[in-house]
């Protein structure tokens, strides 16, 4: 989307927020029922009348649309899995899609991205709840905050950029080495922002310079964290940099469900206005399958959709007052670092990013033997096989000016599993 559309649509979120979410988040068990049985009544009749996949799935399983209880009707679809969803994209589509709708891609862990589209009422409901985790942390309209991800300068483009709009400045987080740490720590103690906000790896990486360095920043109210797990080494790191705490986010590309952290930091508060989620035993004691169903999106419904992630812990209550309940943890993608010619570690996440926005692939997979190497494998769909020389001089390319390695993208790839027959986008082999 453009920046005018999504500035619209994160404005209407806030709105949101102030009409409906700020209080959604207080309602009575009875009343989060009742507000989740409406909405899912509605999408399963959109599902029924104008989703070809979900046409046909609820004759089989005679899904009755009009029944009172539209949680038992749903409970007799499958588990939804990720694979069915790519083989038979088109399926999920629903007569908005492409067209009235927004796009977002994933990749992940599996190396195997996936589009996904979304109505904007969906994506009103994701940025007004994401202003309320934001607000739980204090944060205020146009706050100062510096952000590591999302950043990928060009060669000849500054490692920093500001968004004046936002108020935010943006870090690049292929260029971790101490020089550039050292620059970033100047402009952070000339700026002052008042959040941190990215990857839990590049802000660790931030916080460790800090110790080293002995600098502070007074200024900082929080730190803002998504898209790999939140290890403790993080937590410990930025109370002793900082003297802040993490307020940790979870969602996916697919638009399924969310999870945020409050100021309690006693788990993750599941978004209930945004999506309903199952917890399904994972067959390991104390961790559950994260099943989820997007509730406001009429343009690719997705029900109950595995998300590939596992909370840890079942339902609990916060002792934030707020009713929505609180898993401990999410326990989803942790990547390791690549590592440069000279030993600095770079963050893989953008790199599944660039990936994701490659429709021609069907598969791709990372593989760091040496410092400063990297071997990338990649498979394409049938019908995009004859671009493929192509693609790879372009991804060579592409990945070798982002990351600053030598990369080589062989014509035969060779995809590598662990002992376990598990497929993972990013394998780093190199010992330290």
């Amino acid at each position: 989307m453009n920046r005018i559309q999504d500035a619209l649509l994160t404005a209407r979120g806030i709105w949101r927020y102030h009409s409906y979410l700020k209080q959604s988040q207080y309602f009575s068990d009875e009343r989060v029922s009742a507000e989740q049985s409406a909405w899912l009544s509605a999408l399963l009749k959109h599902c029924h009348r104008s989703v070809p996949w979900y046409s046909e799935r609820f004759r089989e399983r005679d899904v009755r649309v009009t029944a009172a209880d539209p949680f038992a009707e749903l409970a007799k679809l499958p588990i939804l899995m990720k694979p069915t969803v790519r083989e038979n994209h088109a399926y999920f589509c629903g007569p908005s899609a492409g067209k009235n709708s927004l796009t977002f891609a994933t990749s992940g862990t599996t190396g195997e991205p996936l589009t996904a589209y979304t109505t904007p009422e969906q994506w009103i409901y994701e940025q007004g709840i994401i202003w309320r985790h934001w607000k739980w942390a204090g944060h205020r309209l146009r706050d100062r905050v510096a952000t590591f991800r999302s950043y990928a300068p060009k060669a000849g483009q500054p490692k920093m950029r500001h968004d004046r709009l936002r108020n935010w400045t943006y870090f690049s987080v292929f260029h971790m080495d101490d020089a550039s740490l050292d620059a970033f720590a100047d402009y952070l103690t000339r700026w002052q922002p008042r959040y941190l906000r990215g990857y839990p790896s590049s802000l660790l990486l931030v916080a460790q310079h800090a110790v080293r360095r002995g600098y502070k920043l007074p200024s900082l109210k929080g730190a803002f964290t998504a898209s790999e797990v939140v290890p403790d080494e993080l937590r410990d790191t930025l109370r002793d940099a900082f003297g802040i705490e993490v307020f940790d986010h979870y969602g996916q590309a697919e638009i399924t469900c969310m999870f945020h952290e409050c100021e309690a930091h006693r788990g993750m508060h599941v978004d209930w206005e945004y999506g309903l989620v199952e917890l399904v035993p994972s067959g390991t004691d104390g961790l559950f399958r994260i099943v989820a169903t997007n509730l406001h999106n009429f343009a690719m419904p997705l029900l109950r959709y595995d998300t590939g992630d596992l909370a840890v812990g079942s339902w609990g209550k916060c002792t934030c007052g707020r009713t929505a309940p609180i898993v401990k943890a999410i326990q989803g993608r942790a990547d390791d670092y690549l590592l440069s010619k000279s030993g600095t570690r770079i963050p893989t996440v953008n790199l599944y990013t660039y990936f994701s926005k490659l429709e021609e692939l069907k598969r791709f997979q990372l593989v760091q033997h040496a410092p400063g190497e990297l071997v990338i494998s990649l498979a394409l769909w049938k019908e995009s096989e004859a671009h493929g020389e192509s693609l790879r001089r372009r991804v060579q390319a592409d990945l070798a000016e982002m990351t600053g390695l030598s990369v080589t993208v062989p014509a035969e790839p060779e995809f590598v599993q662990t002992a376990e027959g598990k497929f993972q986008a990013f394998v780093q082999r190199v010992r330290r």
